[in-house]
């Protein structure tokens, strides 16, 4: 079997944003070495548009008929459920250039290399949605993740109102880094482990293996660990309880634009992969109860320890950092619904239409975060006080995004939140006690979400004055905006594409 022109097609999204990385770090080197210095509008420009051949790529595969879907000796698949990643990574990466270009300008001296690592690490996410092969998830995932350690330390300048925010921003990188160094060592003791179970790291072959798997034999608790170990290196990315430690301080220390894309690319890749190793390895038919009960336990105090630290933040951006882990918690209420029912393709469509929905929400959150910091140094929640009076547009916008995050009906969050729920909650077995932990954490998480609404239209501002908001930052809070609103009128297209690309990991599984 030899390599041909249908392995590169499958791999075209990757190869052409692997190509745009490249071009934006040599554009920058040119621009650099003449003497002009950096051009940071060329630059944000060159990547957004540029991000438009991935996404031709994409779509391209996504509507050829008969086209095949697995390539590189079946490291590699083109699924359904995987070009619904490779969508949504695209859409981070427009989102996150759009708000952050603003920031950049101001407090960021390489941009160049910003927008570069942004676009490896989107590479690396692409892949860990689309790889078959153990070893290859793991490259992939460390691929996403250098970059993110090195986003982290890149605020050079001291934001104002925030003197300590470059040292910050470095102690940020240091534990990002150590703390991303063990949970990838303990993701590949698991992967080594489950190897040592079934001889091999094609998770289709995984799968067959673990059909003749008997829970009583000699392998049983071999395979109880690794699948612990495996969970416990994605709860990492995913930034569940007890994994979730790095969270709070590398999201106050790093770059705004640098947490927001934390906040919803390393979560989104991280959920793709674990989603992806658990169905279409078989894991989700031989894990034991101990694994579920770990993950719905994993559940519950993420939503709960979230919610409810959130509460008392002062920091906006350690606020969303909790409630980060809170939205990872909601999330694997949907994910423990396989324990009863491994094929079950409405709790796993489910997650990923949360998982969208949020990423759209998240964006749009922090491009008004990002905004207000970029117009006054401010990032703290006292900041947001009488916003609409001094930039009604910005404070509309976030309050929406903010309300949609907190679930407040009629909104897309709220929505995608029900969905998600309904699906546990047809399961039976512990899942419904678990959904309502979950309503009840919807509702403490009113109180910080609808407290920084509050805040927005209510309280006294610090100043009279008008902010300037630029272009980039509005455009994407507008865009963010406007996919909560379509989201909330039409579901069900997104509801269809979840599906589909539900359905495509389970025939993995066969019959």
């Amino acid at each position: 079997m030899q390599l041909g022109l249908t392995d590169v097609w499958l791999l075209s999204p990757e190869i052409a944003l692997t190509g745009l990385a490249v071009l934006v770090m040599v554009l920058d080197f040119f621009m650099r070495s003449g003497g002009t210095g950096p051009n940071r509008g060329t630059l944000a420009v060159v990547a957004i548009v540029g991000m438009l051949i991935p996404a031709g790529f994409t779509t391209w595969l996504a509507f050829s008929p008969n086209r095949p879907t697995t390539g590189f000796y079946g490291m590699l698949t083109s699924d359904n459920y995987a070009l619904f990643f490779q969508y949504l990574f695209l859409g981070i990466g427009l989102g996150v250039i759009l708000a952050s270009y603003d920031f950049i300008r101001l407090y960021i001296k390489a941009s160049g290399e910003f927008y570069a690592l942004l676009l490896f690490s989107l590479v690396g996410a692409m892949f860990m949605a689309s790889s078959t092969e153990l070893i290859t998830i793991y490259i992939a995932l460390e691929l996403t993740s250098f970059p993110l350690y090195v986003m982290a330390g890149m605020l050079r300048n001291n934001i104002p109102n925030n003197p300590d925010s470059s040292k910050r921003s470095s102690e940020a990188a240091i534990k990002y880094v150590l703390l991303g160094a063990m949970s990838s060592a303990i993701l590949l003791y698991g992967m080594a482990l489950l190897y040592g179970v079934t001889g091999t790291t094609d998770l289709k072959s995984i799968a067959s293996a673990l059909q003749t798997f008997t829970s009583g034999g000699p392998n049983a608790l071999v395979l109880l660990l690794a699948d612990v170990f495996i969970f416990a290196g994605f709860g990492f990315k995913i930034s569940a309880v007890p994994f979730h430690m790095w969270a709070p301080d590398i999201y106050e220390g790093a770059p705004s634009p640098g947490t927001l894309f934390f906040s919803v690319a390393s979560k989104a890749a991280g959920f793709a992969a674990l989603i992806r190793v658990f169905i279409a390895g078989g894991l989700v038919q031989t894990s034991s109860f101990y694994v579920w009960g770990l993950i719905a336990i994993a559940a519950l105090f993420s939503m709960t320890l979230g919610n409810i630290v959130a509460i008392v933040q002062s920091d906006i951006k350690r606020m969303m950092a909790y409630s980060s882990i809170a939205q990872a918690g909601y999330i694997l209420v949907g994910f423990a619904a396989l324990a009863f029912q491994p094929k079950n393709n409405s709790a796993t469509s489910a997650i990923l239409v949360f998982i969208a929905v949020y990423v759209v929400t998240n964006i749009g959150a922090f491009a008004g975060i990002i905004a207000l910091a970029n117009a006054t140094g401010g990032e703290r929640v006292r900041d947001f006080d009488g916003l609409f009076r001094r930039s009604p547009a910005l404070a509309l916008g976030m309050s929406l995004c903010l309300l949609s995050l907190a679930g407040i009906p009629p909104l897309a969050g709220a929505v995608s939140k029900v969905v998600l729920f309904i699906a546990a909650w047809n399961q039976g077995g512990f899942l419904p006690w678990l959904v309502i932990a979950g309503l009840l954490n919807s509702v403490i998480s009113i109180a910080y979400y609808v407290g920084i609404v509050y805040r927005i239209f209510v309280a006294t501002p610090p100043r009279d004055d008008r902010l300037p908001i630029s272009r980039a930052a509005s455009t994407a809070l507008v865009l963010s905006v406007i996919g909560i609103i379509a989201l909330t009128i039409f579901i069900g297209p997104l509801l269809n594409a979840g599906g589909m690309g539900a359905q495509s990991l389970f025939s993995y599984l066969g019959k």
